[in-house]
Parts: structure tokens; sequence; C-alpha cells
């Protein structure tokens, strides 16, 4: 039998370790004064059903997940959440570190995907919220990770502002002693609003403890910049939550409806106005001929754009993780690499303009 008992969310930071200064990535932070460019990892919850099918067997065992969204998605670093280590052992843990460090994608954070009732007036329901959330942070420190996050319920009242800090506390507490962040993502009720959020972050104290940020939560506010805006300088990764994708829409060519300048006869077709065969793309790779690579646009998501969220993080000097969360139908993977081809288009377009 497993020695954990799990629930189900989550991201992932980019780094492991870190030093005694606060959580938060901008400004050229980061955990421990570490600093880097902000990179894309996933969520385990994009391709849960190869790792944790509902029915049948898995199609890529736990131990493998890192090598997989290393090869696959060419992505460093993965997350994983409570819910797909149900059961697991020490060992299992142990093990999936251990197949992280080896295939170059670390396992750094786990979330835990059950709301916990930190400020619940009831004194065993509260210590039991303790104690599911301590035992996520030993798991987390098992993985190797530098993070774990938790959402907390508890009302936006004065009696549940205090259970929830004197009873975070005690977690916290014991997160530093391992070096793991403790996050909290944004909940209903007295987490619900950044300012509120924020206050019971600096109640609570201490160096391990920040924010969760989430895209797809940022959307659903009235202003999503402002929210991330500020919650983001308390964050060491941000959620990259991502619904769905269509096809952009070729640029219309200048020039008339059949993209030639007015008055000019159109040219004879030649073989070489073709469409390109996997088979001419596969010949100009090996020639190294890149240039004549045709431009293919970025998916466009569905939903709310990409590009406004990421310029909001970077604009308060946030340089962390952006972990991809694929929460849409079909193909988990499919569904991660559009989000990791939408997120780099948005990065670059920001940089450009700047």
């Amino acid at each position: 039998g497993g020695v954990f008992a799990w629930g189900d969310c989550g991201w992932v930071s980019w780094w492991r370790g870190g030093g005694d200064c606060a959580v938060g990535a901008g400004s050229g932070g980061g955990v421990g004064g570490y600093s880097r460019p902000m990179l894309l990892s996933l969520n385990i919850r994009s391709i849960r059903e190869l790792v944790s099918p509902k029915r049948g067997r898995a199609k890529v065992a736990l131990t493998d997940a890192p090598r997989y969204t290393r090869e696959e998605l060419g992505l460093h670093g993965l997350t994983l959440t409570t819910d797909v280590l149900k059961g697991a052992t020490r060992d299992v843990l142990t093990g999936i570190r251990d197949s992280g460090d080896k295939s170059g994608c670390a396992v750094l954070a786990l979330t835990e995907v059950e709301a916990q009732k930190f400020g619940d007036p009831s004194e065993a329901k509260g210590d039991a919220a303790v104690q599911r959330t301590l035992r996520v942070v030993e798991a987390a420190s098992l993985l190797g990770c530098n993070s774990c996050g938790v959402s907390v319920i508890a009302k936006d009242t004065e009696e549940g502002f205090e259970l929830a800090v004197e009873r975070l506390r005690r977690v916290v507490e014991r997160a530093e002693s391992l070096e793991i962040n403790l996050l909290l993502a944004p909940h209903d009720g007295l987490t619900a609003e950044p300012e509120r959020l924020t206050e019971l972050i600096k109640k609570v104290g201490g160096f391990r403890i920040g924010t969760l940020p989430d895209f797809e939560a940022a959307a659903g506010q009235g202003d999503p910049t402002t929210y991330l805006k500020r919650l983001t300088p308390y964050a060491s990764v941000v959620n990259a939550s991502t619904l769905g994708f269509t096809e952009a829409e070729p640029e219309p060519e200048s020039g008339g409806a059949d993209g030639k300048a007015k008055g000019e006869e159109p040219a004879e077709e030649e073989d070489d106005d073709r469409p390109l065969t996997p088979e001419d793309l596969a010949a100009m790779l090996m020639d190294g001929d890149f240039e004549d690579l045709p431009d293919v646009p970025a998916p466009v998501h569905v939903g709310y754009e990409l590009e406004p969220l990421v310029e909001a993080v970077t604009a308060v000097g946030y340089d962390g993780t952006l972990s991809i969360e694929y929460r849409g139908e079909g193909d988990g993977t499919l569904g991660a690499m559009q989000s990791r081809e939408a997120l780099e288009a948005a990065i670059e377009a920001i940089a450009e303009r700047k």
C-alpha cells in the first residue's frame, strides 16, 4: 500500500533549492535571488490521461513522465499533482525524482488539488488541513521539489483570517526547514481578492510563502492584467492555463484579391509554387535550407488572449516559470505543444516591442 493518499491541480517552478529570501521571481529576483529568463514548463495535468487515465492502463509510467516531457515536448521542468500520486510509496517518489534528474527534466513542484479548510472554526477540520498539507510538503521534499501549492478554504471574516494565519504558520515552519516554498492559489472566500491574499501572506510571514497565480482565474476577473500584476510579485511560478486552440488566419498578401498589384498579369504557376510536402520539408532540413521554410503562425488560443496575460506578468519584472496546464478537450500532448507555441510567440512579440 502507498504511504501517501492524494487529491489534484498544479504548476511547476524552474528552480530547485533556493535561498533565504522571500518567494517571488520579479525584478530579477527568484528563489534565492537567482534570476534567469522566463521559462516554460509542464503541469502533469496536461497529460493526465497518459499517466493516470480514468480507465485502462497508463501509457506513460509516472517514473517516465520527466523523460516524456523533455523528449516529446522539449520542456525542462515538470510539476506533479497529488491526484496522480495516489498510493505512491516513498520509493516511487524518489524514483520519479531520480528519473527527472537523469532526463534533464526535474520534478520541481507538487500541488495539492483539494482546497484545505485552514479557516474552519472546527479545530479538528483545521488540524486535518495542517496535517494534510504537511504531508504534501514532505512528499515535495522527497520528489526534490522547490515548491508546493495549496488553496485555502476560509470565510472572509476576522475569525477566518486569524485561524488561517495560525494554521498556515505551522506548515510554513516545516516548509522552511525543508527549503520548500508554500504557494497559495486563489480560492473563493478569504483569498478570492488579491489584496486579501497578499495580506494573508504578509501576516503569516517567513521567507517561504507566496502566491500561485493562474491565467484562467485571472481571465475571469473584471481586470485580468491588474489582477496578475498584484499577485505575481509574490509568485515563483505562474500557471499558464489554456483551454483550446484554432489555426491562425493566414495574413493577406498585398495588392489585389489574388495578391497581385492592380494591372499586373498573373504569372503562370510554376512547379516551385506548389505546397510543400513532408518530403520537401525533410529535404530542406537535411540540407540546412532553413530560410525557405514556411513561416507558420502560432495557434490562436480560444477563450481569452494569452499575450496580455503574459505581458502583465512581465510588466512587474517576473522572470520565473510559466507552467503550461492544458485544460481543453482532445490530445493533451498536442494541447501542451500548441500552448508552448502560443506562449513562445507571445513572449517574442512582447520582447520585440521593448
